[in-house]
């Protein structure tokens, strides 16, 4: 209620001023605030909603059917005598190849093919079970294998792109997607990638110091060849003094010769 327009307003560009609204406390303890309802009650004649009245149709006569008339040639045949069975034709559509069939048994008493599954057919199935789970758990390996080959793999991928093998980076790419084409090759592509980075570190650890053992050695033959000049040096300058003093007493003893 006590809202002002601002001064820096302008209702061209901010529109229309509105002050801004606040809850009535009035409203918290009295009934009838916010929005108007119509009340409602409930209407003692109301019966639902309607439907059509439905009656019963008299010539209704059920779902329909088709009619069934007798058979004259129909007939039901106990026992039947079909000729002796002399093979057995399969028909199989399948995408695969090398399926092959065994174990076929036809005879008229149950009791015999249960015999016979028992004494001739269990003992074979056992077997090609217990055959089966070997050849599982020996894919199961060979797949762990593999799984474990890609995350070494990866590993060496990240290891050639780090800056210290950039001079070697391409070979050990080469190397690495040989041994993901042959899988054999795996140990001997290890080892090669191994001698690399052993190579790149021992020349990391020891090629600095060689070179600055030569600078040093360089250094100190540089400095010994500056002494020995300067000794060389200091040396024919007394050898001239010498003679300078030598010189003159020379001529001292010509004179007295004389």
């Amino acid at each position: 209620p006590d809202a002002a327009k601002p001064e820096d307003w302008d209702d061209e560009e901010d529109g229309e001023f509105e002050a801004p609204k606040i809850d009535n406390p009035k409203c918290e303890s009295a009934p009838g605030c916010g929005e108007w309802k119509k009340p409602m009650k409930s209407n003692p004649a109301y019966k639902g909603k309607w439907y059509p009245p439905l009656i019963d149709n008299p010539n209704y006569k059920g779902i329909w059917k088709p009619q069934e008339i007798p058979n004259p040639d129909y007939f039901e045949l106990e026992r039947p005598d079909f000729e002796p069975v002399a093979a057995i034709g399969i028909e199989i559509w399948t995408m695969q190849d090398g399926i092959l069939f065994d174990n076929f048994l036809i005879a008229k008493d149950e009791k015999t093919a249960e015999s016979y599954r028992e004494t001739t057919w269990k003992p074979k199935f056992e077997v090609e079970k217990e055959k089966q789970k070997a050849e599982d758990l020996a894919a199961g390996s060979d797949s762990s294998l593999t799984n474990f080959q890609k995350k070494v793999f990866d590993i060496l991928y990240k290891i050639a792109d780090l800056p210290i093998f950039s001079t070697y980076k391409l070979k050990i790419y080469d190397l690495i997607e040989k041994g993901e084409k042959q899988p054999n090759l795996s140990i001997g592509i290890l080892v090669s990638i191994a001698v690399i980075v052993f190579t790149v570190i021992f020349k990391l650890i020891f090629g600095g110091k060689k070179k600055q053992a030569r600078v040093e050695k360089e250094k100190t033959e540089v400095a010994d060849t500056s002494n020995n000049q300067g000794s060389s040096g200091d040396n024919e300058e007394e050898k001239e003094k010498k003679e300078d003093a030598a010189a003159p007493r020379r001529r001292g003893g010509s004179r007295r010769e004389t």
